[in-house]
C-alpha cells in the first residue's frame, strides 16, 4: 500500500493534468447536451440527452474527486515520507573508529578476560582481548585492543545482476566526492537507493535516490567530505537498494574504508 500511495505522490502533477482536462471536456459535453435537451421537440430525444447530461455530470465529478484525492494524498501522507528520504544521514552520538595500538582508559576487568568500556550514551561499545594486565591493585593500566576485522566482513555482496557495484571496490580506501559505478536495473523498476551502514552499526542511513534505470554506468555521488558526517575508519558498507514498483528490493553491498583528504 504504502508503494502506491508513494508512486501516485510522486504522479500528483500529471494526474491533476489529465483530470483537469477530463473534468473540462465532460462538463462541456454537459452543457452541450443540456442546450439540446432544452431545444430538442419530443419527449423520447428529451430523454436521451437528458441521460447524456447525467452520465457527463457523473462523470465530471468522478475526475474532481479523483484529483481532490491525490492531491490529499500529496499533502498529508507524502511531506512526512519525503522528509525522511531526504534527511541528511547523522552518524550516532558515540561513533568513533578504533586504530592499531588505541587503548581505553581505565578499563573495567571482566570475569572472562575482556575489556569493556562504553564510549558515549548511546554509542557503540569497544570491547577487546586483554594483552596484559597487572597483578597489584590499583588503577589499570591501559590496554590495547585487536582491532583485525574479520575477512568475511570485507567480501561484497551483491547476489542479483540488477544490483551492482563496479566502484566502488570492496576494501577501497575512499575520500571527497566519490563517483559510484555500476547497475540499477530490474523488471519492473521503480527507484533505486543510496544507504551506508556505519561502523559498528547494523542500521542503514539513507544517502541519496534515483528514479531513472542505470545500465553498467554513473549511479550518482557519494559526498564523504565532511569528517564530522563520516569519520576515517572503516569497514563502512556502502548499499545500493534496487525497488520495484511492487516493492520488492534488491540490494549490494561493498565494504569501504574512509581516509583523511590529503590536504
Amino acid at each position: 500500500m504504502s508503494v502506491i500511495l508513494s508512486w501516485l505522490s510522486r504522479q500528483v502533477i500529471w494526474i491533476g493534468v489529465i483530470c483537469l482536462f477530463g473534468a473540462i471536456g465532460y462538463s462541456v459535453s454537459a452543457i452541450v447536451a443540456k442546450r439540446r435537451r432544452d431545444t430538442a421537440q419530443f419527449s423520447l430525444e428529451r430523454e436521451v440527452y437528458q441521460q447524456r447530461m447525467a452520465r457527463a455530470g457523473f462523470v465530471t465529478l468522478l475526475f474532481l474527486m479523483l484529483a481532490a484525492t491525490v492531491f490529499t494524498i500529496r499533502m498529508y501522507w507524502a511531506p512526512t515520507t519525503s522528509d525522511d528520504l531526504t534527511a541528511s544521514p547523522t552518524p550516532s552520538s558515540g561513533l568513533f573508529t578504533l586504530t592499531p595500538g588505541s587503548t581505553l582508559p581505565n578499563p573495567p576487568l571482566s570475569a572472562s578476560g575482556t575489556v569493556t568500556q562504553p564510549v558515549a550514551t548511546g554509542g557503540p561499545v569497544a570491547t577487546g582481548v586483554i594483552i596484559s594486565a597487572p597483578e597489584s591493585a590499583g588503577e589499570p593500566t591501559p590496554l590495547p585492543l585487536s582491532t583485525a576485522v574479520p575477512q568475511a566482513a570485507l567480501q561484497p555482496d551483491c547476489p542479483s545482476p540488477g544490483a551492482q557495484l563496479t566502484f566502488p571496490a570492496a576494501g577501497s580506501d575512499l575520500s571527497g566526492v566519490v563517483e559510484v559505478l555500476g547497475t540499477a536495473s530490474v523488471n519492473a523498476f521503480s527507484f533505486y537507493r543510496f544507504e551506508v551502514i556505519f561502523p559498528g552499526s547494523e542500521t542503514p542511513n539513507f544517502v541519496a535516490q534515483i528514479d531513472t534505470s542505470v545500465d553498467n554506468g554513473s549511479l550518482g555521488f557519494w559526498d564523504i567530505s565532511d569528517p564530522t558526517r563520516y569519520p576515517p575508519g572503516g569497514p563502512y558498507r556502502f548499499r545500493l537498494v534496487v525497488v520495484d514498483i511492487y516493492g520488492n528490493t534488491t540490494a549490494c553491498v561493498i565494504p569501504v574504508n574512509i581516509v583523511a583528504a590529503e590536504e
